[in-house]
């Protein structure tokens, strides 16, 4: 581990300070939430098949990733090293690097449903830029961005593989069977988070040099956010998130969200679609101060998040739709 944590210092050195901007814009770029965000526009400008997929994916990386971390509860490298000079704080535990994850099963599944070869050659160079930023910037060590990268590849391929098998099967199950499914497997998500929290992180004994050796750096780089190892709520947002998908997915297999053809449509999809993104956000917003700390604010999370992929791939092409339509007589 400790010539881990020199490697880092290397592998600042040899890039320098000039390849800053260049990490810096990498870890901006994820901080937007990229993973999301970059699908849904895919699927908004008429790419559903790889839109939606990427972001699904990216969604059922995203409790595999945080309950990793909280298992494995190894520390980001800053927290325990003075070897390197860190040039950012993040949050968390280390293992493995969410970023590193992320960005591999994302442009894996986009470069394997595009079948354009220069989105391979995009895919590897993004890939690999995206991981050497979190080495770079100090908040990862060279194993959990690895780790992160080989996890997110093999996680992307076996998900392709199995999409279409398991879309022959649930495709003619009943509306029933199908809600009931995503619900019990949804569930599941949440639960084994709050087992996870209710077994080992209530268990788990921050050492105070983490949260000094966080803070010292914090106030070094300018850097606002408190020290914060876990968060019991990312479970309930999980369950929420992925129900949501499901019901969605649902949706889409029964062929009940309007397509959006025209090339002005598809235009016109993303400003409704960001319009609604915008609005709900405050919505969600004003409801959820009222109710934090309050019995009621786990189910409120669940139901939230449920509904940002219905907004994103159901809302908004039907919204997209009825404008549509309604301005057809008025170009006639």
């Amino acid at each position: 581990m400790p010539d881990e944590y020199l490697l880092i210092r290397q592998i600042q050195e040899f890039f320098g300070p000039g390849a800053k901007p260049v990490f810096w814009l990498c870890n901006f770029l994820w901080g937007l939430d990229l993973a999301t965000r970059l699908p849904v526009v895919i699927f908004w400008l008429g790419g559903r098949k790889i839109g939606f997929r990427a972001a699904l994916f990216a969604a059922i990386i995203g409790p595999i990733t945080i309950y990793s971390k909280w298992l494995i509860a190894e520390p980001r490298p800053f927290y325990v090293s003075d070897a390197f000079t860190p040039l950012k704080v993040s949050t968390g535990f280390g293992m493995p690097s969410g970023n590193a994850l992320g960005i591999a099963t994302l442009m894996v599944t986009i470069a394997r449903y595009a079948r354009r070869k220069w989105l391979w050659l995009l895919a590897i160079i993004t890939i690999l830029l995206f991981g050497l930023a979190r080495v770079y910037y100090g908040v990862h060590s060279p194993s959990q961005v690895v780790w992160g990268w080989l996890a997110g590849i093999t996680i992307a391929l076996v998900l392709i593989k199995l999409a279409e098998p398991f879309i022959r099967w649930f495709r003619p199950r009943s509306i029933v069977f199908q809600l009931a499914f995503v619900l019990i497997l949804t569930s599941l998500v949440t639960i084994v988070g709050v087992l996870i929290d209710h077994f080992v992180l209530t268990n788990f004994v921050v050492p105070t040099a983490w949260i000094e050796r966080y803070n010292e750096i914090a106030v070094a780089t300018n850097e606002e956010d408190p020290f914060s190892l876990f968060d019991a709520y990312d479970s309930y947002v999980f369950g929420g998130y992925l129900f949501g998908f499901g019901v969605a997915g649902i949706l889409l297999l029964r062929d009940t969200v309007p397509e959006i053809g025209s090339k002005s449509g598809r235009v016109l999809n993303v400003g409704v679609g960001i319009g609604l993104y915008f609005a709900y956000g405050a919505i969600y917003r004003s409801i959820a101060r009222p109710v934090y700390e309050t019995w009621l604010f786990e189910p409120y999370v669940i139901l939230a998040f449920a509904a940002f992929p219905l907004l994103f791939f159901v809302l908004t092409p039907w919204v997209t739709s009825r404008i549509l339509t309604l301005a057809k007589p008025i170009k006639g």
